[in-house]
This record gives structure tokens, C-alpha cells and sequence, in this order.
């Protein structure tokens, strides 16, 4: 099956117009160069720069312990930087995953994950488990009832030598370490994140990783005023002797304990490996294609370097020529990175590159040549509209520019009015008036946009407008594509005359488009035109934004931080409407047999087993409550051999009430015996465990 284009892809440009509708909201009220949401990967950096900031301070502080982690943790909320940092960390870290999420939406949407882009969103995939990792580790740092529910979960599904650290009588030592080495993940997995990051950007040519000062004091704000309105508190400290009643839940990061309480292991995790491996795999399941990749025509190739100047992915090299061309360097493309999004066409001063996929700059441009001529010499005014294919498949242009339609499936090629012949160009009438025309191009990006062709236009072809229709200057389907005209255009400022004009709009925004063709066919509007201020190409990051954008971008940020709230669910176990048995055991089993070598004899006292080893028996348990058979397994010991320690942990819910309870076992060649025979309380929502003392050859009911 052929694979389609951005343009063919329809389900998608749906969406994406969806999702540049919300952002086209923010921009409304606050000026498109100050959008948050255009700046959702970096955000993302930065919530990771926090979260490291406020981790320094909470890690002097806290000591990790089953008997101490608890108490330092209320030692940081007490007083009101310490509250202030812990909630700023944690905020932070629900934003981090917020962030991470929306920007490989935004990505998914924008087609931005197959092709030479899959490592970007392979990688980002990665990143966002091991922030969810690190995230749940913290939560059990505090040694709340969250965290005690965490390892319940762990007790129930490790059940051998781990869960039973948490039913040890010396369980505060036993668990020290444990503490230790998830405090150093905790703190040691976010700085190699840097390494993800870096892998994240490498096939970019100049990768951004800072988000724009403003943004980030932006994000700051959001975090210390939503810090300051519902500081992060702990719950009870945990009791592994108790069931858990209620007790809210991040849902960013701990929503899957009760999830898993209510659908179990086997669906909950074989959802998420489908669901999580074909959102992984989509770069193959679901790639499109582009109009790539470049082609150099090695005659016209001067070697100056702007292709290779502006090239976004890294796609382009300068080689030493070796013909009698009299040049030195020479352009080469790596398919493998090249996107097809035409900027180092619009660089080219010599029309040496094309792309492959159906993209001609020279017809191109002869198609809007020749269209202007023929309107100008029939005695017309001519506008001339350079628009992205982005604007196109958004519905960004007016439909009384497609006259005829721009057939989706044709990539930027549509069909021209004038010839009938596949060109890059449309002409149409505008506002009625029989003396205006506007050609409308269709380019692959609007950094394809050749600026030699604006002075073509306006001083050889009578064109008496120019319009570049822009995306938003940060918010390209093609990186830097909008950043690479303007350039070229500062450059040469003798091109931005009174018929060049520059409009930025958001994808999808006809009406805004339409309103600029109105004023613009305007005779009055016409009599007072001056040169474009064009918008500048450095910098922006230093740019202050006036009052309302910083507040609009503010508020945005703490809105979406704000989720954290209502996400914050209150849940319990099932089981604590109940009570629970707990039987643990851990023991080296019974020598089966001892391997001893033929014709060998050992002194009196020796231990044949310590010296050759032998195989153990199993031990299998079978408890009874009020007579009825509520456990009835046998487990192997560990080892290759068959000669390790056989260590069991089971989870049983019992109804409360007082109930006599027996445990049967046999380790032997012998039949079960009798290792506990009593009768035991079970209160509502407290758990008894029943643990095998080995000294002692039975069961005994511990504290």
C-alpha cells in the first residue's frame, strides 16, 4: 500500500486542526510569540531543572529508614520553605509528565514521529516511563500509606526473599537498604536523563533545549502559586498491619495501584504493553511519507554552504569536490535525515536542489510567473499569497482562493486555473472585484519560499503584493522554516518594500487570512502602505511580553498544573473491607538427597550437603479456615539445583470475625502434619500474618 502524505493523511489533519484551534484560543489574548504551548518540549527540560533544584534541598534533609524517612519528611513541612519546596517538587513532577504527554500529542498530531524523526519520539517514549519511574519512587521515599500500598503491591507480586523483608521481626534493619538504593535511583536517574535528552535532539541540527526566560518564570509562578493554594502533605505513616481504607492518589503516577486492584495484573499490564508498545512502534505501524528527499544537481551546486547552513536535521554535507567544476565543496543529502521540507530549496541561490517526491521550486515558480504576467497584462492587479502546505491541509486558506479546490492528494501540487496543467499555483478573483486577481502558492514549507523571487515578482512582473504566510514563528511543521526566511529577508532589507507583507497566523485561521486579503484590496489601506516590520529572527527569548500575554501565559501554565488536583483520587483496597492473612515462609527446605560421589566416606559429623550439595524436598502448605481449604500449594526451592531457600508470601482476604485456623504442611517424604491449630481474630481492615519459624518447625502468628 502506497504511504500518504501529509496532505492525504485526513484523520490527522482533523485532529491537528483540533489541537491548533486550542492554541489559536491562547493566542487570541496573548501574542503568539509568548504561547506556552508552543514551547511544550523544553518546558519539559526545564520541569526537569526544577524537580533536580528542589530534590538537592529535600535530599539534605531526609534520611532514609523504615524508622526515620517518615519523620523527616514532617520535619521539611514544618516550616514554610521547606513546604514550599517539597510541594514545588512535587507539582513539578506531575507537570513534567503533564508536559511530556502533550508534546508527544503535539507530535503525533503534526506527523512529527515517523521517518528520520524516530528516534525523537522513540526516545521520548523511554523518558516518559523512566519519569514515571523515578516519580513513584519518591512516593515511597515518604513512607506514607501511598507508600505503603506500593509495597503491598511489591510484596504481593515479588512474594519471595523481597516481600518478605516487610514481615522480618527486625524488619526496620532489614529494609534500610532498600531505602538507600531507591533514595540513590531517585536522585541519580533524573541527572542521567540529560544522556536521554541528548539522544532525544540528535538528529537535529541545532536542537533547543532551554526554554524562553519568560515561559520559564512563567512556569515557576504557576508552580509557587499552586504550592502556595494546596501544599503537598503526607498521610498516615504506613502500617503493613493494616488494610488501606482511603487515601488520595496521584493518579499521574500511582493510578495504576488501584486500577491493578480492580482488573488485575494480567489485564492491566498486557493492556499497557499493547497500548504502550504500538504507541512505541507507531514511526512504523503508521509512517506517512514526504516530498524527500532532496536532490542536488552537482552542475548547479556552487558549495556555498547556506543549504548546509539551514538544514534543521542535520541532513546535509559539505564534501571536497573532485571534478573541473572549479568549485570546492559540494552539497551531499542523507535521505536517511532529509524531512522533505524544502528550506534548503528556498536557500539555494542557484536552483541546484530539488525534492524527490514532487517538488519543483524552478516549475513552481515559472507557474506564479506566469500567472501574474497574464493577469497584469490583461490589466489586473495581482497579489501573490505564498502559503505552506501546513496551511493548506489546516483549512488556513480561504475558500475563495481555491478556485478550483487544491485536491488534497496532490501533495503541493494543485491544479492552476489559468493552464489546466498540475502547478503549484491557483488563481482567483477577490472581494467581486473583477480588476483583482490573487495567485496562491503552495510551497512545502514557507521557508521553501526563494526571496529571489520577490523581487521577480514585484519589480519584473508587475505583482503589485507579495503576502508570506507564516505559522506562528515557533510553531512549524518543519523546524526553523519560518526562522530562515526572515533571515534571508533581513539580509537583504532592500526586499522589504511597501509590496512585501509578512502574516503570521495561526494554522487554520482563514478568517484572519481573508481579513488581511480585504484590507489589503483596499484603496484607502492602499494609498497608506509602508514597508513590513518584519519580526526579528534572535533573541526572542529576551523578548518581554507586555502585561496581558505574561498573565494569559501564567494562568495557562497553572491551569494545566492545576490538574495535579483533580487527579489526586482517593482510593482503597478492596480487600480492606475485609481482613487479610499473611503466610510467610522462608526456610533452606529438607535435604532430599546429598550428591555423594560413589566409593566416598566422610567423617562422623561431617554435612554431606554443605560439602557436595543435594536437592531439597518441597514444602507445600494447605491453611484451613473453619474447615474450608483457602491455600493449598506447594512450592520448589529456588536454585538450579533444586537447593536453594524456598521463600513464600501469600495474600489471603478472610472475612473479620474470630475463625479457627489451621496450616498443614509437608517437607518431607512423610505426610502433611499439623504446624498451627488456633483460633485468631481478624478485625476489619488489619492483617495477621502467619510466618514459619524454622527453629520452631511451625507456624506462629506474628505481631
Amino acid at each position: 500500500m502506497t504511504k500518504q502524505l501529509y496532505t492525504e493523511r485526513r484523520f490527522m489533519r482533523r485532529i491537528e486542526k483540533a489541537w491548533a484551534f486550542i492554541e489559536s484560543l491562547v493566542n487570541r489574548f496573548a501574542k503568539s510569540d509568548f504561547n506556552p504551548l508552543y514551547h511544550l518540549g523544553t518546558l519539559t527540560i526545564f520541569m526537569l531543572v526544577v524537580l533536580i533544584a528542589t530534590g538537592a534541598y529535600l535530599t539534605i534533609i531526609y534520611r532514609p529508614g523504615l524508622d526515620v524517612a517518615y519523620a523527616t519528611v514532617e520535619k521539611i513541612d514544618s516550616n514554610w520553605f521547606g513546604s514550599l519546596m517539597r510541594s514545588v517538587h512535587r507539582y513539578a513532577s506531575d507537570a513534567m509528565i503533564l508536559l511530556t504527554i502533550l508534546h508527544l500529542v503535539k507530535m503525533f498530531v503534526s506527523d512529527k514521529f515517523w521517518g528520520q524523526r524516530w528516534l525523537a519520539w522513540t526516545s521520548g517514549w523511554i523518558m516518559l516511563a523512566v519519569t514515571w519511574l523515578v516519580g513513584t519512587m519518591g512516593y515511597w521515599l515518604v513512607w506514607d500509606q501511598r507508600a505503603q500500598w506500593m509495597t503491598e503491591y511489591m510484596m504481593e507480586t515479588l512474594a519471595g526473599t523481597s516481600g518478605l523483608t516487610y514481615v522480618a521481626p527486625d524488619i526496620a534493619s532489614r529494609t534500610f537498604s532498600n531505602f538507600v538504593i531507591i533514595l540513590f535511583l531517585h536522585v541519580f536517574l533524573p541527572l542521567i536523563g540529560f544522556l536521554g535528552i541528548y539522544i532525544h535532539g540528535l538528529r537535529l541540527s541545532r536542537a533547543r533545549w532551554w526554554s524562553p526566560r519568560w515561559v520559564s518564570v512563567q512556569a515557576v509562578v504557576g508552580l509557587v502559586v499552586l504550592s502556595l493554594i494546596k501544599p503537598t502533605q503526607s498521610f498516615a505513616p504506613a502500617d503493613l498491619s493494616t488494610l488501606i481504607e482511603s487515601v488520595p492518589m496521584d493518579a499521574y503516577y500511582l493510578g495504576f495501584l488501584p486500577l491493578i486492584d480492580k482488573m488485575g495484573n494480567v489485564i492491566f499490564w498486557g493492556l499497557a504493553i499493547f497500548i504502550g508498545g504500538s504507541l512505541f512502534l507507531l514511526p512504523w505501524l503508521a509512517s506517512g511519507r514526504d516530498l524527500g528527499p532532496a536532490l542536488v544537481t552537482d552542475a548547479k551546486c556552487t558549495g556555498c554552504v547556506l543549504c548546509y547552513a539551514e538544514c534543521p536535521y542535520d541532513a546535509i554535507r559539505m564534501v571536497q569536490r573532485d571534478d573541473d567544476s572549479g568549485y570546492q565543496k559540494l552539497a551531499v543529502i542523507n535521505a536517511a535525515q532529509c524531512t522533505g521540507c524544502g528550506i534548503c530549496v528556498g536557500a539555494c541561490p542557484t536552483n541546484a536542489i530539488e525534492l524527490k517526491g514532487g517538488y519543483n521550486s524552478e516549475q513552481t515558480f515559472n507557474a506564479v510567473r506566469g500567472a501574474a504576467r497574464r493577469e497584469v497584462k490583461e490589466g489586473r492587479t495581482v497579489t501573490v499569497v505564498f502559503a505552506s502546505q501546513r496551511a493548506l491541509a489546516l483549512g488556513g486558506l480561504p475558500d475563495s482562493l481555491l478556485n478550483p479546490p487544491l485536491p488534497m492528494g496532490e501533495g503541493v501540487g494543485v491544479r492552476a486555473a489559468v493552464s489546466g496543467e498540475k502547478a503549484a499555483v491557483a488563481v482567483a478573483g477577490w472581494g467581486g472585484d473583477e480588476a483583482a486577481r490573487v495567485v496562491t502558492a503552495v510551497l512545502p514549507s514557507v521557508g521553501a519560499v526563494n526571496i529571489e523571487w520577490i523581487k521577480s515578482l514585484l519589480n519584473g512582473e508587475g505583482a503589485r503584493d507579495v503576502v508570506i504566510l507564516s505559522h506562528p514563528y515557533d510553531d512549524a511543521l518543519n523546524r526553523e522554516d519560518a526562522h530562515w526566511i526572515l533571515n534571508r529577508l533581513h539580509l537583504r532589507p532592500a526586499l522589504v518594500t511597501t509590496g512585501l507583507h509578512w502574516l503570521e497566523v495561526t494554522p487554520g485561521d482563514a478568517r484572519t487570512v481573508a481579513k488581511f486579503l480585504d484590507d489589503l484590496h483596499n484603496d484607502h489601506a492602499q494609498s497608506k502602505k509602508t514597508a513590513p516590520v518584519l519580526p526579528p529572527v534572535k533573541g526572542r527569548d529576551k523578548l518581554v511580553p507586555s502585561l496581558v500575554s505574561a498573565l494569559v501565559g501564567t494562568v495557562l501554565l497553572l491551569g494545566l498544573f492545576a490538574l495535579a488536583l483533580p487527579l489526586d483520587v482517593k482510593a482503597g483496597m478492596s480487600a480492606a473491607e475485609n481482613s487479610a492473612l499473611r503466610v510467610a515462609v522462608d526456610t533452606r527446605g529438607k535435604v532430599q538427597l546429598a550428591n555423594i560421589p560413589e566409593g566416598v566416606t566422610l567423617p562422623e559429623g561431617a554435612d554431606p550437603e554443605k560439602i557436595f550439595g543435594g536437592g531439597h524436598y518441597p514444602m507445600s502448605v494447605r491453611v484451613l479456615v473453619d474447615g474450608a481449604t483457602i491455600l493449598d500449594e506447594t512450592y520448589k526451592p529456588s536454585g538450579i539445583s533444586g537447593n536453594g531457600r524456598i521463600s513464600v508470601l501469600e495474600f489471603l482476604e478472610i472475612e473479620p470475625g474470630v475463625h479457627q485456623v489451621e496450616v498443614w504442611v509437608k517437607d518431607d517424604a512423610n505426610d502433611y502434619r499439623l504446624s498451627y491449630l488456633g483460633n485468631v481474630n481478624f478485625e476489619r481492615g488489619r492483617v495477621v500474618v502467619l510466618a514459619y519459624e524454622e527453629t520452631k518447625d511451625a507456624f506462629v502468628v506474628r505481631p
